[in-house]
């Protein structure tokens, strides 16, 4: 799992062998005459611009319905109205001329280090897997793996060995050429135990490793669904410069702030800690990959405030805005200098309930937590057109997603009712419900984001209505992140952003025998899941699998571990001059190589 780009969290298959490489985006350039088209059917959205409001009205089933089916057709016709002022307005710039300029991105979080062993947000993933290095394949548009750093790969037929033969023209940016004994070193690393490598679940079905030659790697494998996607998201790193330092030494080691070499298609130049990551085009990088990007400079500043963000992209000072405010699209969109687009994310938000501890120790005393939140409301309230109620763990994107499955409704009188029987109730009438004594009071965290204030004081309403009482506490996500991962577990519950995987191995989050790991944050377990979830990773048969992964979902929605809060659609906010951004459920980064300025635009 890798952190969401709202806060911290995560960011297959079987081997192909055909070099399936993204090609260089369709040649595109300004054109003012589709912006006219483009913003009337953003004024067509529903939403405003002033920001969400600190609660949520109740809603009728034939409203919220109606709400919906609006949201949904005025989406589609704007990405239709998008589609087609691309393809009709745009003119002809020629492949030499989009290279050349800087583009500056900007994000509401920083990346946090580029060290691929110690990260655990999805900026600093995405930046790893993207710009500064290369995987040793690539997920496509699909998922399905790609020859990447491997060139190509097969298995034996006993199905216990892999090997992967690599490219021979691909160089660390000092000019070192990488080689299977990286590859070798890589895996070695992200099992070591010593190593706080945030999923270390991906690997399990890897258990040995050999180097044949400079450019050959055999690994041998117990038999998996998806072997291959721990490769196409975790960067191959170079042992010539890592080699010797200590595995418990790493998370401090200055390669992954002030010194880091990759071999991707940019190279790192400098960090202004809180401030900015510079990045040039890698010249040598391989054609047969993308060649060099179009642009010489890249930047990401980090930028907290969306105002200040969205002020910067007004006068040019960014050229995109990652993860821009849902509230101000439509503002953004009336600019005829920008282009406002969404793309369907991994992402979800949620609350963690700490099951160790009391009174969330109580599967009923969760179910009446989730019973007991409008999270509809709370999707139209945060994200407006840009998010949709989660009805688990699997998202809509997903091949396993069924839509027949309905997410536990808004329903405070059963909430209220489950936790009378609980043994809760408010004999005071103080309006805060107690037991033994204690009242049902608890602490709920996150980040200072504006959205999750706005979600902790709807929520904090809401569960007042049926004698809860929240305090809402927030940190910074570097001190928020040790409080929820650290061993004794120091959190009632807290609200996060999290990134789903495409396998859904899910292992690090719910299987018995990791619950002391980072990522087991509520520590809640089942034997049962655990067999479901193990017999996940070695199916191969696509109904049997999808059958599992239902089994799952019912499993853990019925525990309410976690109250499933949102979907998120990403927004992109950008300048008309920058072209090329190709984003999907893969993340924003995925196309960075082909972005390119117009030439006038460049500096």
């Amino acid at each position: 799992m890798v952190a969401s780009a709202s806060d911290f969290g995560r960011m297959a298959g079987i081997p192909g062998f055909r070099l399936h490489l993204p090609p260089r985006v369709p040649p595109v350039s300004r054109a003012p005459a589709r912006f006219v088209f483009i913003t009337w059917m953003l004024l067509m959205l529903p939403g405003c611009d002033s920001g969400p409001p600190r609660g949520a009205e109740r809603t009728t089933a034939e409203e919220s319905a109606a709400a919906e089916e609006l949201e949904r057709e005025s989406r589609r016709a704007y990405s239709e109205a998008v589609e087609a002022a691309e393809s009709i307005a745009h003119t002809e710039v020629s492949e030499s001329n989009r290279y050349g300029g800087t583009i500056v991105v900007a994000g509401r979080n920083d990346i946090v280090t580029l060290n691929p062993l110690v990260s655990t947000d999805m900026e600093s993933a995405q930046h790893q897997a993207y710009v500064l290095f290369t995987t040793l394949v690539r997920s496509g548009p699909e998922f399905e793996p790609i020859p990447w750093l491997a060139r190509d790969w097969d298995v034996d037929p006993e199905g216990d060995r892999i090997t992967f033969r690599l490219r021979d023209d691909l160089y660390w940016h000092d000019g070192v050429p990488v080689t299977a004994a990286d590859v070798a070193f890589t895996w070695e690393r992200v099992v070591d135990p010593a190593v706080p490598f945030f999923n270390p679940a991906y690997f399990d079905a890897w258990e040995a490793v050999e180097v044949l030659d400079e450019h050959t790697v055999r690994f041998t494998v117990r038999p998996s669904s998806n072997l291959l996607y721990g490769w196409a998201v975790t960067a191959i790193l170079p042992e010539h410069i890592l080699g010797e330092v200590p595995p418990s030494e790493l998370a401090t080691h200055p390669f992954g702030t002030v010194e880091p070499v990759g071999s991707g298609p940019f190279r790192f130049v400098e960090r202004i800690p809180g401030d900015r990551w510079v990045f040039e085009a890698n010249p040598d990088f391989p054609e047969a990959l993308g060649g060099r990007p179009y642009a010489d400079r890249l930047v990401y500043r980090q930028i907290p405030e969306d105002a200040v963000s969205e002020a910067a992209l007004r006068t040019g000072e960014v050229h995109m805005v990652v993860d821009a405010d849902p509230s101000a699209a439509n503002r953004l969109a009336r600019d005829s200098s920008l282009v406002v687009t969404s793309y369907p994310s991994a992402e979800y938000s949620l609350i963690a309930w700490n099951t160790r501890r009391d009174p969330f120790s109580d599967p009923d005393v969760r179910r009446a937590m989730t019973l007991a939140i409008d999270r509809e409301a709370i999707a139209r309230v945060v994200r407006g057109a840009y998010g949709s109620v989660s009805m688990g763990p699997v998202g809509p994107w997903h091949w396993a997603f069924d839509p027949e499955w309905k997410p536990l409704p808004f329903d405070p009188d059963s909430a209220a009712t489950l936790l009378e029987v609980a043994g809760w109730a408010d004999t005071d009438s103080d309006g805060v419900r107690e037991k033994d004594g204690i009242p049902l009071s608890f602490e709920l965290y996150s980040t200072p984001r504006q959205s999750w204030r706005d979600i902790g004081e709807i929520v904090q309403a809401q569960l007042a209505d049926v004698g809860v009482e929240v305090l809402p506490r927030t940190r910074e996500q570097a001190s928020l992140i040790p409080l929820v991962t650290s061993p004794d577990r120091r959190f009632d519950a807290f609200m996060v952003g999290w990134s789903r995987d495409v396998p859904l191995d899910d292992r690090d989050l719910w299987a018995c025998d990791r619950v002391d790991d980072p990522m087991h944050f509520t520590g809640w377990c089942l034997s049962e899941l655990d067999a479901v979830l193990d017999s996940m990773q070695v199916v191969a048969d696509r109904k049997t699998l999808e059958r599992l992964t239902h089994r799952y979902e019912a499993l853990v929605v019925d525990a309410q571990p976690f109250t499933f809060l949102y979907n998120v659609e990403t927004v992109l906010a950008r300048t008309a001059s920058l072209h090329g951004v190709e984003a999907d459920v893969r993340g924003t980064w995925a196309s960075v190589s082909s972005w390119w300025l117009d030439p006038e635009s460049r500096r």
